[in-house]
Formats: structure tokens, C-alpha cells, sequence
């Protein structure tokens, strides 16, 4: 999927977990959330009802802080917002070996094996070939099924690398990064005016709206990528373009948007915070 195009309003399902990104936090006050998604295009009703229809799908969790009320991830977005955390330090190291799980499920229970692989890919875990299961860390409680048996596949890095291509849509990945690249690039272009040193309160709100529109597709692009050994990657998978990338989200523009984001939160913890 290519990198979403500008559109009045900027925010999208996972809007919530890149606002929480940008201030390295799980949870963030209603009135926050509320202007910054204005600074992105929404109205006040709109941001409402999208943080209502958040609660109601299991994407976010609210409760009572004082006089306010904060809305933290939960549930799929919270482990995925962990993932993309985790992708960001860093690689795992290639240790010889992938966890398996082998599974046995007929189609008579087709819902219960659809569950089980949503359940596994949600993890980073990949699939050679049916009934089998392949991760880079142990699996979870999804295992636990009298269906599955989990163990240890010993391997020589040239055969990992074959799995690797059979289980994991490399191809696919290499070229989001490409794309992301190509994208990152137009939105430094479009903001390349913007005064990091203004502090004046539309110019954090800009400011803020310029990194989400850089980190959305980043984290995006991120969530989807393989975490797998640099080892057992193709060797024309693009490592220089994906170091690249993760050297801009260090740049000026991330480092300024972050800044900015901080500052208009603390404004909303403060004594005087709005209650919404």
C-alpha cells in the first residue's frame, strides 16, 4: 500500500498511537487529543465521536483524571504501538534457530485456525507453508492450543534466508521502504519553511501536524516490516534506504514536531488543563 496522500482531514484509525508516539507516552488527555486532532483537519464533534468510536472498537481505554478525561491504547493498537517501538531500537540478532509452532487444525474448525494465524501474525510470527508457524521470539499464550506443538528449528543462515522469503512478504516490504523514502522527502519539501524556534502556540500545533504526517507513514510502514536478523535478509533488501529512513526520525523536523507535541501537553496537564 502506498503512503496515504493529503486529505482535509489527516486522521486515521492509528492516528492515536502516533500522537502517543510522538510524546513517548500510552495515554494522553481528551482536551489534548481533541486540539491536536483539530490541528489535523477535524472539528470538534468529529474528534468526539472518532474518540467515542475508538473506545467502542477496543482501540482505546478511557478513565477519569481529576478533572479529565485520558484516553490510553489498549488491545491490538497498544501491541502494535509496542512493535513499532521495539522496531525502532533495533534488530534481533540472528541465534541460529527460529521458533516453530506446528499446528493441526482441520477446515471443519476454520474459524478457530484463522484465529490462531491473526493471532501469530499480530506477534510477527510468518508462515512457510501451511501448518506451520515460524517467529523470532517465543510464542504466546495463542500456542497454548492442544492443536499446536512449539519448538525450536536449528538452521544455517543460507536455509534461514529461504524460509524467510517462503514465510515473510519481503518483496513487498522492500518496496514501502522505497516508497516511504520517495514520501519522507516530499514532506520535508513541504515543510522546509517551518521555524523551529517559533514557539507561539499555531506554530507548535503546525509544527506537530507536519511530524504526524511524517510519522504516520513511518509507523505505518514500520508495523508491517519483518523484525528479522539483517543476516538472514535478502542481500538486495534495501538496508541503506531503511537506515536512512531511521536516521531522519532523529532529524530536525522529528526532533522540532516531538519538542512541540511535549510542550502543548504539558499546557494540557497543567493546573489551568481544560476538562473534556
Amino acid at each position: 500500500m502506498a503512503p496515504r496522500a493529503s486529505r482535509p482531514s489527516a486522521v486515521g484509525r492509528a492516528t492515536l498511537a502516533f500522537l502517543c508516539g510522538l510524546c513517548e507516552v500510552e495515554e494522553l488527555p481528551g482536551s489534548y487529543l481533541i486540539e491536536i486532532l483539530g490541528a489535523l483537519g477535524m472539528s470538534v464533534s468529529g474528534a468526539r465521536s472518532y474518540l467515542a468510536r475508538a473506545v467502542a472498537d477496543g482501540r482505546l481505554v478511557s478513565h477519569r483524571r481529576g478533572r479529565q478525561t485520558a484516553y490510553a491504547l489498549t488491545g491490538t493498537l497498544l501491541r502494535r504501538y509496542r512493535t513499532v517501538e521495539r522496531g525502532f531500537n533495533g534488530r534481533p540478532d540472528w541465534e541460529g534457530y527460529f521458533h516453530i509452532v506446528i499446528y493441526d487444525i482441520p477446515e471443519t474448525r476454520r474459524s478457530e485456525r484463522d484465529a490462531l494465524r491473526a493471532a501469530a501474525f499480530d506477534e510477527g510470527w510468518a508462515s512457510p507453508r501451511p501448518g506451520v508457524l515460524l517467529g523470532m521470539h517465543p510464542p504466546g499464550s495463542w500456542a497454548g492450543s492442544a492443536a499446536c506443538s512449539a519448538g525450536r528449528l536449528d538452521v544455517d543462515p543460507a536455509t534461514a534466508r529461504d524460509l524467510a522469503v517462503l514465510a515473510w512478504p519481503l518483496d513487498e516490504a522492500a518496496q514501502r521502504i522505497r516508497r516511504l523514502d520517495a514520501h519522507m522527502d516530499a514532506v520535508k519539501a513541504r515543510y522546509h519553511e517551518l521555524d523551529p524556534s517559533d514557539d507561539s502556540h499555531q506554530a507548535l500545533l503546525a509544527r506537530v501536524a507536519a511530524t504526524h504526517e511524517m510519522l504516520s507513514n513511518v509507523t505505518y510502514v514500520w508495523g508491517t516490516l519483518p523484525a528479522l536478523p539483517v543476516e538472514i535478509l535478502p542481500a538486495d533488501y534495501p538496508h541503506d534506504v531503511l537506515t536512512r529512513i531511521t536516521a531522519e526520525m532523529g532529524g530536525p523536523l522529528m526532533t522540532s514536531g516531538a519538542r512541540a507535541a511535549k510542550r502543548l501537553l504539558a499546557d494540557h496537564r497543567g493546573p489551568g488543563a481544560q476538562s473534556r
